[in-house]
């Protein structure tokens, strides 16, 4: 579907006949019996719930709308080529979804700000905690277009701040609902920070219209766009990561998977390095998703890397600073999603999440929020 068609749900393939995977367990340097929690240390006796920002609702702040422009955040985002994004909707393997086009043009940076991805907080080691992430950001110089990512109806376009307190976290924001369903449910995707705003509530829009400029609207530290799909309802917890929704560059793919102990319980907080073999592209890094973030209804991924270059790459996986180190090789294939799931031989516990620091006063390459 080119941009301005009607959406048409994808024709689903055979799937590709892919090579298993082998998993290997290179290093246990501590006895693993009893329970392990994210931090290193044994189970706490209960668990301590922080309330997170849930900007929805209609609270006021002063100067809700304005721009806190920082002069210096950092300097320009890198120069980094990609090639034009799969168009959608891409379903090669019958359990991906790619229905998204990216909601900024070629030409812009319209890949993600990668040392802050969905369910993660900042993975730089030199900047201070910030808040979990419901989305992906997107940084560009201010006046970038917006563009939907897939036809819909506007639900929401304005200031949109927190009922919990009338801080406008998300600054001028866009909310569409989509007019086609996954699963039976309703999908939105949501726009924030954005400079100025094109469309309406009540207005129909098409996939890559204009819908608003980058900017730095509400609590942030630069110019970004930042982006959520929301599947079921327009809640702040009913986010899914967008990596899985929009549509990989053209000879690129993702990497998703699920680390979980021996019930196969999610184990959340452990580091991740994605190592390239045979690609010319960085090593990437991250952390499996804190359990606050919902994960995808097919996949059931608690980390993913997107935007891959096709090719060879090593996964390593630290639980608890060299207790338990995972090593897995695998191949990243075009316009799909590779798989992996690697289980452990002890019982996680989650450790509580820890409160919301102050945002930080610049972020090189983007900005932390949200």
């Amino acid at each position: 579907m080119g941009c301005g068609g009607e959406f048409v749900p994808p024709t689903l393939v055979s799937p590709l006949d892919l090579p298993p995977s082998q998993q290997t367990e290179i290093a246990i340097t501590a006895e693993s019996n009893g329970r392990v929690t994210a931090a290193g240390g044994r189970a706490a006796s209960s668990a301590v719930v922080h309330d997170v920002p849930t900007p929805s609702g209609i609270g006021i702040r002063p100067n809700e709308a304005q721009q806190l422009w920082v002069p210096d955040a950092g300097p320009e985002p890198p120069e980094g080529w990609r090639p034009p994004p799969y168009e959608v909707p891409l379903s090669i393997h019958y359990d991906d979804h790619y229905w998204l086009a990216r909601p900024l043009p070629s030409g812009s940076r319209n890949y993600d700000l990668e040392w802050y991805p969905y369910g993660n907080d900042v993975q730089l080691p030199d900047r201070p905690s910030y808040r979990i992430h419901h989305g992906l950001d997107f940084p560009n110089q201010t006046g970038t277009p917006v563009l939907a990512a897939s036809s819909g109806t506007v639900v929401f376009a304005g200031p949109f701040p927190s009922p919990l307190n009338g801080v406008n976290y998300y600054g001028n924001t866009v909310i569409i609902l989509h007019d086609w369903q996954w699963q039976g449910q309703d999908v939105y995707t949501l726009y924030a920070h954005t400079l100025e705003l094109f469309v309406t509530e009540g207005e129909v829009v098409r996939q890559g219209e204009v819908i608003a400029g980058v900017g730095s609207s509400g609590e942030v530290s630069g110019p970004h766009l930042h982006f959520e799909v929301r599947v079921g309802t327009n809640n702040y917890h009913d986010t899914r990561n967008p990596a899985l929704w929009l549509a990989p560059f053209e000879g690129w793919g993702t990497l998703a998977g699920r680390f979980v102990d021996k019930n196969n319980q999610m184990i959340s907080g452990a580091s991740l390095t994605l190592l390239p073999l045979n690609v010319d592209v960085p090593v990437r890094k991250q952390s499996t998703y804190h359990s606050i973030v919902q994960s995808d209804e097919i996949w059931q991924e608690n980390f993913v890397f997107g935007d891959l270059p096709a090719g060879q790459y090593r996964l390593m996986i630290d639980m608890n600073d060299g207790v338990h180190i995972y090593e897995r090789e695998m191949e990243i294939f075009p316009g799909q999603t590779s798989f992996e799931i690697i289980s452990t031989d002890f019982e996680f516990i989650p450790t509580p999440a820890p409160p919301a620091t102050a945002v930080p006063d610049s972020a090189e390459n983007g900005s932390s929020e949200n």
